[in-house]
């Protein structure tokens, strides 16, 4: 009987620590509302280039003698080691503190609602299809999702400054900064980039799936064939 009951308390004891430890091997499955370290990914063998696009130099100012020039480079591809399924796509972007005298504290992209993702990193971003992408030095310290009562976890941000104060320096160019989804379409979205500046630029961010244009005459004869039954039977 003391043996049972000293396993059973050993078990209860160590319920807390599994769960902590199973919360923090998926910290970076962002839902909307979550702030957690990033995620490390590996290069992304295998994966299909499907678009790519290279914003900037662009230059913003606050007025008060802070300026900013930054340059984004953005990419889609489909992943075959997706998480939430082979071939679904990961958002990809880099962004260069090109020149000024103002430090990047965060890197924004939208929209993410009603998508699952999971955001981190990666340091070889030149082992990535393409050639687009460089080994940065900048890698995030937090990543966050807005809220859903916010805007239903349309933003992922990449803070810099979360921890510590940033080190992202005119000069210095972030490691490929990675959300893997799962979306299986894309489109046109945007990146910001905030500090005492705040910089917008076109990127890419995912799209919800649209139905097969040959499907959608057969869905109507079907569903008007339905009705012209129900009407029949209720006249019978």
């Amino acid at each position: 009987m003391k043996c049972r009951r000293a396993y059973s308390f050993a078990l209860w004891l160590g319920l807390p620590a599994m769960l902590i430890f199973s919360q923090a091997a998926s910290a970076s499955l962002l839902a909307p509302g979550t702030l957690l370290p990033p995620d490390i990914f590996p290069a992304c063998v295998g994966c299909g280039l499907l678009a790519s696009l290279n914003s900037g130099p662009i230059t913003v100012s606050n007025g008060q003698g802070i300026t900013l020039t930054f340059d984004v480079v953005s990419a889609v591809y489909s992943d075959p080691s997706n998480p939430f399924g082979a071939g679904d796509l990961d958002f990809v972007y880099q962004v260069t503190n090109v020149s000024g005298n103002d430090f990047i504290g965060r890197v924004t992209a939208g929209v993410f609602s009603g998508f699952m993702t999971d955001v981190g990193f990666t340091a070889t971003g030149s082992a990535l299809p393409g050639g687009l992408f460089v080994d940065g030095t900048q890698a995030p310290q937090l990543v966050s999702r807005s809220s859903a009562i916010l805007n239903n976890g349309a933003t992922v941000g990449f803070n810099y400054e979360a921890l510590a104060p940033s080190t992202f320096a005119p000069g210095t160019t972030s490691t490929a900064l990675i959300i893997e989804t799962d979306a299986k379409n894309f489109k046109a979205g945007n990146v910001n980039v905030i500090d005492d500046i705040v910089g917008s630029t076109p990127a890419f961010e995912p799209a919800a799936a649209v139905p097969e244009p040959t499907l959608l005459p057969f869905l109507c004869v079907g569903l008007l064939a339905l009705g012209t039954i129900r009407i029949r039977r209720s006249r019978a």
